[in-house]
This record gives C-alpha cells, sequence and structure tokens, in this order.
C-alpha cells in the first residue's frame, strides 16, 4: 500500500458530479493538481449548477464532446450507465487520454472496459470513501483524505505508466493506493460494503414488522441501518454486477448467524459470551487500524 503526491494532472473531465465525482473536482482545484476541471451530466442536471456553484469544476457540459481535449476522465456515474459512456468516451476521446472510474464494483466494468474502450487507456479504481447521502451539496475536498483506493489493472494491454498516473491521482488527493484483481475486489468489497446493505436494509424491514418497533428506535439501531438510506438505483447497480461474490459472502453470513441461532437455542451463555468477545476484540483491532496514529506523517 502506497501513497504520495504529485503535481499536474492536465485537463480532467469528470463524468458524474455527484458526492464522489464533486468531491474529488474539489480536492484537484483546492490542491491544484488540475489545469481544468471538466463536468459532465445530463441534460436538465441540477448537480451540475451545484457542481459550479461550490467551486467543484470549472465548466459543465451536457455534451461528451466536452470530454475531447481532457487528458484524464473519471467515470464517477452510477455503474448502470457505463457500458454507454464508455462508447461515447470510445468515439471522441483523444489519443493518450486516460480513463478511470469510482464504481465499486469491478470485474464486470473491468471486462465493459476490455470490450468498449481502447485498449490500454483503462485502470478501474475504487476510492473506499463516501457517504449514505448523495449529490454535490454534500461534496468535501477532504472526502478522499487517508481513505483507501482500490486499484484494479486489466491482465493484458496496459501500459506501466497509465498505472502509475492513475495510482498517483488517488495519493495526490490524500488516498492510500492497493493494487488487487478484479475479482478479489469483488469479494473483498462484497464482504466489508456490499452484504452490510443488505443486512441493513433486511434490519429496517425486520423492525417494521415488530408492532410498536418504531417508537422504541434509539441511537445504535440508526448507526447500524445508517446505510440503507444509499440510492437504491446504485445499490441495484452493485448488487446487479456482483452478483456471484455477493451469493457466496450471503452465504457465509447466513451460515454464521444460523450458528448464532442454535448458541441461543441452546441457552449457552459461555458459548454466547465467547462469540461477542471474539467479535468485538476483532472489531477493536480493525478500528484501531483505521485511526490516524498522532503525529503520523499523512
Amino acid at each position: 500500500m502506497q501513497k504520495s503526491r504529485t503535481t499536474s494532472f492536465g485537463a480532467v473531465a469528470i463524468i458524474g458530479v455527484g458526492l464522489l465525482g464533486a468531491s474529488l473536482g474539489l480536492a484537484l482545484k483546492n490542491r491544484r493538481l488540475a489545469s481544468r476541471v471538466v463536468g459532465v451530466g445530463r441534460r436538465g442536471s441540477a448537480s451540475l449548477k451545484t457542481a459550479l456553484k461550490i467551486g467543484a469544476i470549472d465548466t459543465a457540459s451536457t455534451d461528451m464532446a466536452a470530454v475531447s481535449e481532457c487528458d484524464l476522465i473519471v467515470l464517477a456515474s452510477n455503474i448502470g450507465a457505463f457500458p454507454d459512456l464508455m462508447r461515447q468516451l470510445a468515439r471522441c476521446m483523444k489519443p493518450g487520454a486516460i480513463v478511470t472510474d469510482v464504481g465499486s464494483t469491478k470485474e464486470q466494468v473491468m471486462q465493459w472496459a476490455a470490450e468498449l474502450l481502447p485498449a490500454g487507456v483503462f485502470v478501474g479504481s475504487h476510492p473506499m470513501a463516501g457517504s449514505e447521502r448523495r449529490g454535490p451539496e454534500f461534496a468535501r475536498a477532504d472526502l478522499y483524505q487517508d481513505a483507501v483506493c482500490l486499484v484494479c489493472a486489466p491482465r493484458q494491454g496496459l501500459n506501466a505508466k497509465t498505472l502509475r498516473r492513475v495510482e498517483s491521482l488517488w495519493r495526490a488527493v490524500g488516498m492510500r493506493t492497493l493494487s488487487v484483481a478484479a475479482r478479489q475486489h469483488d469479494e473483498i468489497v462484497a464482504t466489508i460494503s456490499h452484504v452490510p446493505h443488505a443486512v441493513a436494509a433486511a434490519l429496517v424491514q425486520l423492525s417494521c414488522s415488530v408492532p410498536g418497533a418504531e417508537a422504541a428506535i434509539a441511537g445504535g439501531f440508526v448507526d447500524t441501518t445508517r446505510i440503507a438510506s444509499g440510492d437504491p438505483t446504485m445499490w441495484t447497480d452493485i448488487f446487479r454486477t456482483n452478483g456471484s461474490a455477493i451469493d457466496a459472502s450471503l452465504g457465509v453470513l447466513i451460515a454464521m448467524l444460523e450458528h448464532y441461532r442454535r448458541v441461543v437455542r441452546r441457552g449457552a451463555p459461555e458459548e454466547l459470551q465467547e462469540l461477542f468477545a471474539e467479535a468485538k476484540k476483532r472489531r477493536d483491532a480493525l478500528v484501531a487500524k483505521l485511526r490516524p496514529k498522532k503525529g503520523a506523517k499523512k
């Protein structure tokens, strides 16, 4: 895992200026990492106007031709729109331009890129940052600071310089980069991101099935189910493009829950104590690794 900074990335196009796209624009502009930032979105999009207002982009366009002079292009829309966007990019991007993304799944995205984009121009990226909120009005220039970006290079046809360029982009906005294969990426995020979303959604539905539960809801339930407030369209795209890994991870989780259920039915307090103590120990260790150490260089 590496982290560093670099200078300018030339003209950068961000296709989709929601939370992630607009936050990237703010980070690039605040750190003077781009000669200009072009925001591209749908006609009539309020997001483009907001991104301009908050200074996340220099210019806004609803025409994909706006990327024709850009050196770096970032796909930051919903994953479901990627195939059509890639087809358009293939027709209008200039030679030498690099394409990356911020999508939450990779094996399907890498396959689309191999089929639809010129060879050697795409590197998959997944910055592990964000929130259940969407839209440029929630964008922050420091959203990516000290977070991890998973980077997936295609198996063949990629220039090492192109990969380094994409890695340096994320390091320049404060991230640490970790190189993983696309399938490994999808297995990892199925476990730590996608299945937790399904669990949060199921807990909300469970609470609605119990009379009187709504009136008793407090902070613990709110914290546990926060991510269920994420955008349904975005999450549908994620589950649709990572179904195999999510299915496998759900299977493991269901087996674990069945074990908890058997322990509860046995009325075995010692076993429950052991399960909860082990989970606490592991979570505390994981969270401790996430916290920046005092005095540590960033």
